[in-house]
């Protein structure tokens, strides 16, 4: 089942990386996984129906702890930002390290200009060329972060014994 799912994150990442986004990162066995069903291989769909398909299907299935929701608040209380694209395997894999239900409530910007609440505008504005990126205090950093590096990177005290890790 986990060599499914890296797989499908795998195909997820040539998608994206075929539509001219970068996005760093290796995906290991270790890391927190999101499942997906197999999608058939179609010769005539887009890259945006492909894209679509997936982001419908994908389940975080990681349960978030209380030290995972309370990075989230206080993420959304310093005015960080997370920019991403629903398409991407990296974004998702990111949200899977804080669980469902703290993933929910991340200060997310969606980038994708086909995405749900799409603030593409904002993204070219902000610059935004890799997903995910973190904004934190007015510098950019791009790439999937380990819940530690991001307490670390905008000064959070609070709990820090994360359930998952990058």
């Amino acid at each position: 089942m986990l060599t499914k799912k890296l797989q499908l994150l795998r195909s997820v990442t040539t998608l994206g990386m075929s539509m001219g986004v970068m996005m760093p990162v290796a995906i290991s066995a270790s890391t927190p996984t999101i499942s997906a069903p197999a999608i058939a291989n179609h010769p005539t769909r887009s890259h945006q129906e492909w894209g679509t398909a997936i982001a419908s299907s994908v389940k975080i299935e990681t349960v978030s702890g209380a030290a995972e929701t309370a990075l989230v608040e206080y993420l959304a209380a310093s005015d960080v930002k997370f920019y991403g694209a629903y398409w991407c395997a990296h974004c998702q894999q990111q949200k899977s390290l804080f669980g469902a239900a703290a993933a929910a409530k991340l200060p997310y910007i969606e980038c994708a200009a086909d995405g749900q609440n799409s603030q593409r505008q904002l993204c070219k504005d902000k610059n935004i060329q890799m997903f995910p990126t973190w904004a934190i205090d007015g510098k950019y950093y791009p790439g999937t972060k380990d819940l530690k590096e991001i307490a670390k990177m905008t000064g959070y005290k609070g709990l820090m014994n994360f359930k998952y890790h990058k």
